[in-house]
């Protein structure tokens, strides 16, 4: 093996094992910030705590993540991608009308269980479009993947309904995720 070849794989290893080290620390911070936040809310939770519970310097926690409100938006990117996976295992139903509600279902209740976490990650998030254009087109796929194609302009409505019932069912006195889920079947009824 020629000197050039070894020195390459040799780096190649060490790129992934440096990278892999990274992830791990990535992954253990947020999960132990989740935790924490389930523990003692977001209010509550200070980047400190949550790099003692790592075992990490602040410093790190911060080179993984800007600020505070990354960790729970990561927190709950992670939540719900899990949620739809499961979703996903389980759907056996073939219209769009049917999808979203199989969907909506296990989402809403996980948006109202975690209704203080919600709140504060729509309000971070409600301008920043690259967030929900990565679920729009995911829900768009998953919605519309028995059909020939994909009705845009239905399949908008239908997840605007969706985001819509969300918002507003979060914004009650007491999330209720069985009355969100009669709204949003109210709503899709009338496309």
């Amino acid at each position: 093996m020629h000197l050039q070849t070894l020195l390459n794989k040799t780096s190649r290893e060490q790129y992934t094992n440096i990278m892999d080290k990274k992830q791990r620390t990535r992954n253990k911070i947020l999960a132990s910030a989740w935790e924490l936040f389930l523990l003692q809310g977001y209010e509550h939770t200070s980047t400190r705590e949550i790099a003692t519970a790592a075992g990490v310097a602040v410093g790190t926690v911060f080179s993984h993540f800007e600020n505070k409100i990354d960790l729970l938006i990561a927190g709950m990117q992670q939540q719900i991608t899990a949620i739809i996976n499961q979703a996903r295992a389980s759907d056996k139903q073939h219209s769009p009308r049917l999808k979203l509600r199989h969907y909506a279902h296990p989402l809403y209740y996980f948006y109202c269980e975690n209704s203080e976490f919600s709140k504060i990650l729509i309000s971070n998030v409600i301008w920043q479009a690259t967030f929900f254009s990565e679920q729009v087109s995911l829900f768009k796929q998953l919605l519309f993947q028995q059909q020939t194609q994909i009705d845009d302009v239905k399949a908008s409505v239908m997840i605007d309904c969706y985001f819509m019932t969300l918002i507003s069912g979060l914004n009650e006195q007491s999330p209720n995720a069985d009355a969100m889920l009669r709204q949003l079947t109210q709503k899709i009824a009338l496309l």
